[in-house]
Order: C-alpha cells, then structure tokens, then sequence
C-alpha cells in the first residue's frame, strides 16, 4: 500500500511539473526533477530543458527570465541549485552535465548603460558540456566558457574560458589547466 502511495504521489508530481511547464511555455524532453520551491519563470521567448534536468531551492528559489525573441537552452543532466539566475535577452546555452552552483547569475545583458558613451551590452552566453560554475558566481554578456571548466566559487566571467580550464576571479582568469579526459563526466 505505502509503495502505491508513493508511486501515485510521484506520478502526480510529475503531472504538476509537466501542467507548469506548459504553462510557462517551457519545452522539455522529460519533464526535470524539482526539489523544493518551484523556480519562478517569465517567459516571452524559447526555454528548452532537455532530459534527466534537476533544480533544488530549498532556501532560494530560482529565477529564469527570457524575454521576447530570446532562447534559453539547458543540456541533459544539468543541475541547478538554491537561488540561480538566469536571464537570456538573446541566448543562453548550457550544455550537458552541467553544475549551476548557489545563487549564481546568468545574464546575456549588463540591463542599463554605464554611460552615455556606452551602450548596453547584449552578448550571447556559451557554457560548455560538463562546467563546474561554483557558488556566488556571475556569467556575463559575452561569455564562452569551455567544456570541463570548472569556475571558482565567486568569480566573474565577462570574456572566454578555454575548454579544462580552472578560472577564478573577477574577472576570471585562468589558473590552471586540468587534465581530464574528453568523455570524463564529473560527479
């Protein structure tokens, strides 16, 4: 009896998650695994989540914006945890495998300009297969982070990140290179 609770409640959940998505005009392979609070989504463009996809906010919940003509694509098997960020004004891509660390940001735009001289940036964003971006991080207009990165907890990305590199700072600067075979998927 408790086992056909559990399956029913899963399954219910799962119809909760799908009924939602729809709503916010997600598309999705397989509906992802939501621990916690459920992220608050806007959006006016394209969110594609691909399969086997995990979000945990269980003290802060995500906020994911995309705004008219823009796309937001998360590769399979990416996590994303308490309090991230993302907004995509014309493209966010992450790939597969992906660590979303504690609220991290993500956003395509810097929002207003500096100064009159200088316009607002609008770049697209490039996160590469299995990245590691640690926690209080910030992924900027413009940036280009390479597969098997890893980015230290704190840092800021404005420009590119070679592929097996370790970055940290802001901005981020490469601090070494990491020797990790192209199929290792980190855990």
């Amino acid at each position: 009896m408790k086992k056909v609770l559990i399956r029913g409640l899963s399954q219910l959940k799962s119809l909760f998650v799908g009924l939602s998505l729809r709503a916010d005009n997600v598309g999705y392979e397989s509906a992802p695994v939501f621990s916690g609070k459920w992220p608050k989504i806007t959006n006016k463009g394209r969110i594609y989540i691909a399969e086997n996809c995990s979000f945990r906010s269980f003290r802060t919940r995500q906020h994911i914006t995309v705004t008219k003509d823009a796309i937001l694509e998360i590769g399979r098997n990416t996590f994303m945890n308490d309090g991230a960020n993302l907004c995509a004004t014309l493209s966010v891509k992450i790939g597969r495998n992906c660590k979303i660390g504690d609220m991290t940001y993500i956003y395509d735009t810097d929002f207003h300009q500096v100064s009159p001289q200088h316009p607002t940036k609008r770049a697209p964003i490039s996160i590469g297969n299995n990245v590691w971006i640690g926690a209080r991080s910030t992924i900027l207009a413009g940036a280009d982070i390479g597969d098997h990165s890893v980015i230290a907890a704190g840092s800021t990305v404005v420009g590119e990140i070679p592929a097996k590199s370790l970055a940290g700072g802001s901005p981020a600067r490469v601090i070494r290179t990491l020797d990790v075979p192209d199929d290792w998927i980190r855990d």
